[in-house]
């Protein structure tokens, strides 16, 4: 299992490209991945490189702090005792206007939603997590819930149109990966960000064989 604070989705492309390969090499071995970071509750999947198929996925869970304008959470994952496999996430939150509201109460955490029955999952393998990308692109109902539950349900539940390719872009697992998804250059000095300037001036190290 692994454990860390920045997805490789957030990391520069030479160093998500590695892990994404040492994902792949490792496989057999690796059960879960969780991350934090971006305060939002989320998830992505890893496909392999050459002949893409879903090998992986990973949990970018919520924090519990606000980062100004979230509900905190925390999360319990069930895995299978058997084969260590995830089978569940159940997230916890405190709302805050509630608590705002009673400031003299001890603050509660309440039990929000578990992912299988909160998303219709048959279960949390890789395949079944890459799915669920393509319902969240097809199904605006599904695609609102999401949202409002990436913030743990602050203020009203936002309204998704079908088809945001945000969604689908989700089966990318590092940073190139993904801008090939959205349709955007890999590095753009003009228009992007700090990220692109490192990745341009660390160059291109990274030599695939066959």
């Amino acid at each position: 299992m692994i454990i860390a604070h920045i997805p490789s989705m957030s990391c520069l492309h030479e160093f998500g490209f590695r892990y994404k390969a040492l994902m792949e090499r490792y496989q057999h071995l690796i059960r879960f991945q969780t991350f934090g970071h971006t305060h939002n509750e989320d998830f992505y999947v890893t496909q392999s490189i050459e002949d893409p198929m879903p090998i992986g996925w990973s949990f970018v869970a919520g924090s519990a702090t606000t980062n100004s304008d979230n509900n905190p959470s925390f999360t319990v994952t069930d895995f299978d005792a058997e084969f260590m496999v995830p089978t569940n996430v159940h997230v916890y939150y405190m709302n805050m206007t509630t608590a705002n509201a009673n400031a003299d109460e001890i603050p509660i955490w309440e039990y929000l939603h578990d992912w299988k029955s909160e998303y219709n999952l048959k279960d949390m393998s890789p395949s079944s997590m890459l799915n669920f990308t393509k319902r969240l692109y097809h199904d605006a109902d599904l695609a609102s819930q999401y949202e409002w539950n990436r913030g743990r349900q602050v203020g009203d539940k936002p309204s998704v149109k079908a088809g945001e390719r945000q969604y689908l872009c989700q089966g990318a697992s590092e940073v190139f990966e993904l801008k090939d998804c959205i349709g955007s250059k890999h590095i753009d000095l003009i228009h992007g960000g700090s990220g692109d300037w490192f990745n341009y001036l660390i160059g291109n190290w990274i030599k695939v064989t066959e």
